[in-house]
């Protein structure tokens, strides 16, 4: 009889355990929601899908091209790559941190333009280096346009605004979940993953 008491008590407790678990995620993914459906996040994947798509193209004809010019490609790709990285792993961090997120919510237009001057960073360095270079290789435009690009810019502001009006669910957002579920499909594939 003990036992069976014992056993209903465990239950209970692991099914609130469970049920509160499933709360939380529920908010995280609420904020993740609409994170994703912020035109800053539908920018950002379109101009990472045109780098992709910039990079694909570019590796059809690679056995073309002088295996230096290749290696130059690869380097300067590899170096915006973890350039974009930064900001998002920086993003990530800001958005899991809550004394960030007041900072953020304070002062909504300091934090835009740090992304915006990180984001502009990263964009120059890979138009500058790997762009640039793919372009003058293969004789041929990038895939991106300046519409997507300024857009993207732009988009910014509307991003913190989210912050700014979600802080609430923002607590429930644990690093390896935001990670998994926002952070990852935003970053760019490795060299060796772009087909």
């Amino acid at each position: 009889m003990k036992f069976i008491k014992l056993l209903t008590l465990f239950f209970i407790i692991h099914t609130n355990m469970v049920n509160a678990q499933t709360a939380a995620e529920q908010k995280a993914q609420e904020l993740i929601d609409a994170l994703n459906k912020t035109e800053f996040v539908q920018q950002y994947q379109e101009y990472k899908n045109n780098i992709e798509l910039d990079v694909a193209e570019f590796k059809l004809i690679q056995a073309d091209l002088q295996e230096r010019d290749v290696k130059r490609v690869q380097l300067y790709f590899n170096q915006s790559r973890l350039k974009f990285d930064g900001i998002l792993t920086k993003l990530e961090t800001d958005l899991t941190n809550r004394t960030t997120r007041k900072t953020i919510v304070q002062n909504p237009q300091r934090y835009t333009k740090t992304l915006q001057d990180d984001l502009a960073a990263a964009v120059n360095y890979y138009d500058e280096n790997c762009k640039k270079l793919m372009e003058t290789l293969t004789e041929k435009d990038s895939a991106m346009d300046m519409e997507t690009l300024q857009g993207l810019f732009d988009s910014v502001l509307g991003l913190v605004q989210l912050f700014k009006a979600t802080g609430e669910n923002a607590n429930q957002l644990s690093l390896a979940y935001l990670e998994k579920e926002f952070i990852q499909p935003l970053r760019l594939k490795k060299w060796e993953e772009i087909l």
